[in-house]
């Protein structure tokens, strides 16, 4: 079946970003799983921030696989999760089905700014200015 849904991931010193955008099939989320996995790193305490901005929704069994992919990280060194997912119906629909975690692990936030306060707070100094996937971003940008 044809992966849906697009991303991006790199590592910013000890941050892990990762931006998402479209509409993501199990194919499609299984498929970030293995990137995210690939560069992780892993053997050192890291952060992962992760910009759904431009997140369109995914399938019921692709939103299922992201309590095993959380398990993952957090077992794998990962600290701290700061996704930022702005439109609140999208956000309340992607904490239900994910998995409620305690706000000290994973904290949802509406813009980058916030985000990045947070993780600097949480040891994993980061700004806007070190966000790498502007132009991604900025291709992805919906329409509406």
């Amino acid at each position: 079946m044809k992966i849906h849904g697009e991303w991006e991931i790199s590592l910013v010193r000890n941050v892990l970003v990762r931006t998402t955008a479209g509409s993501f099939n199990e194919q499609g989320t299984l498929a970030c799983f293995r990137d995210t996995q690939e560069k992780a790193p892993v053997g050192t305490p890291w952060a992962g921030l992760t910009n759904a901005a431009h997140w369109e929704m995914s399938s019921a069994s692709s939103l299922q696989a992201f309590p095993q992919m959380r398990e993952w990280a957090f077992q794998h060194g990962c600290v701290c999760l700061a996704v930022i997912v702005p439109d609140q119906m999208r956000l309340a629909i992607h904490q239900r089905q994910t998995g409620n975690l305690p706000e000290h692990l994973v904290h949802y936030f509406s813009d980058m700014q916030e985000a990045c306060a947070w993780l600097t707070s949480k040891g994993f100094p980061f700004a806007p200015a070190d966000y790498p996937h502007a132009a991604f971003i900025e291709r992805t940008k919906p329409a509406h």
